[in-house]
């Protein structure tokens, strides 16, 4: 963190002490209570302070490694991302200098002015790593055993392949510090979010299949793509793993619910296809679903063949049954690629 200093005046002394930033965020709990008192609450997901917004895109997380102790917030949707100072700045709408002075005096740490709002009486408490909404997940990655390679070979989906997508094969799982005990034969896999820090664990085998920690509306492999003409949007990791094997040109939203497609997830997908095609399930729930996307966006879409239901429904399922080479010949008969 760089440099910044703070003048701060010594009462009853004519000397002038300059306090680091480094110092404020120390004297405030890393910054936490900074974000705290300015937000009245702060978790890992929720709605951008600075503009009206819909959903959860926007929170404060502690950092790591040489940040260890600083907490910063983080814009999902922008990758905007700031120390408590810095916040302040936006927040507030002031100068960087204003910013700090703002801080000084409302936190009583000497000097500084009144700005925008009256000094607020600060309950100093030790902020909780977690919030209570936030679902904690740890897991230990394994190497593919049998049973793995068993449920992605049948869609002739390589172990590398997946690798490259971050998905892991779970050893040891614990949700929220409880162990969840996996059987020797089960296929548990670990979907790793980078841009949040956070993952998806899928049980393809269990009635609940996913529990995860990563925002509604991110989208999976978004981060990869380059601008393309035919974008594939699919509605899980699984089919995007399959579809991934033929074209890079895909990416997958986090369920299935047209209500995830609001403006901000609209324009990001927009940004990088000229024409955006939405490839959820055949059943009957996915084809509406699918509709109402695709008529709200003018976006096309496509779906495996209803004759094959119930059997067939999806990319991961036609693989299953006709092989990638059959994928690809549908995919091109569908002018996907």
């Amino acid at each position: 963190m760089g440099a910044f200093l703070i003048l701060i005046m010594v009462k009853g002394d004519k000397k002038k002490e300059y306090l680091s930033v480094e110092e404020i965020l120390k004297r405030t709990s890393g910054g936490y209570d900074i974000f705290r008192t300015y937000l009245g609450s702060v978790s890992r997901l929720m709605k951008r302070p600075w503009a009206k917004d819909k959903h959860h895109s926007w929170g404060v997380y502690p950092g790591k490694g040489q940040w260890a102790g600083v907490w910063f917030y983080k814009d999902q949707a922008t990758e905007e991302a700031g120390n408590a100072i810095q916040f302040v700045e936006k927040f507030f709408s002031l100068s960087h200098k204003d910013a700090k002075d703002k801080v000084c005096w409302d936190f009583g740490l000497g000097g500084g002015r009144e700005l925008n709002t009256k000094p607020v009486q600060i309950v100093w408490e030790k902020p909780e790593v977690e919030d209570k909404e936030y679902v904690h997940i740890s897991y230990d990655s394994i190497p593919f055993k049998k049973h793995h390679h068993k449920f992605w070979n049948a869609a002739e989906v390589t172990e590398e392949h997946l690798k490259k997508l971050n998905y892991f094969a779970v050893g040891t799982l614990a949700i929220n510090r409880k162990f969840i005990p996996i059987r020797s034969n089960e296929v548990v896999m670990a979907y790793y979010a980078p841009e949040e820090d956070g993952v998806k664990i899928y049980f393809p085998e269990r009635e609940i299949r996913f529990k995860n920690n990563v925002s509604g509306h991110y989208l999976w492999n978004y981060s990869n793509i380059q601008p393309c003409n035919k974008l594939i949007v699919q509605k899980s990791c699984k089919d995007l793993a399959v579809t991934t094997m033929i074209t890079p040109n895909c990416i997958s939203t986090q369920n299935e619910s047209a209500g995830i497609f609001d403006e901000e997830m609209v324009g990001k997908i927009n940004s990088v296809s000229k024409t955006p095609i939405i490839w959820y399930g055949s059943d009957p729930d996915g084809v509406v679903k699918c509709q109402k996307i695709t008529k709200a966006n003018k976006y096309g879409y496509v779906n495996t063949p209803k004759n094959l239901l119930p059997d067939i429904n999806d990319t991961y399922g036609y693989a299953c049954k006709f092989k990638l080479k059959g994928l690809e010949q549908f995919m091109k008969l569908k002018k996907l690629i």
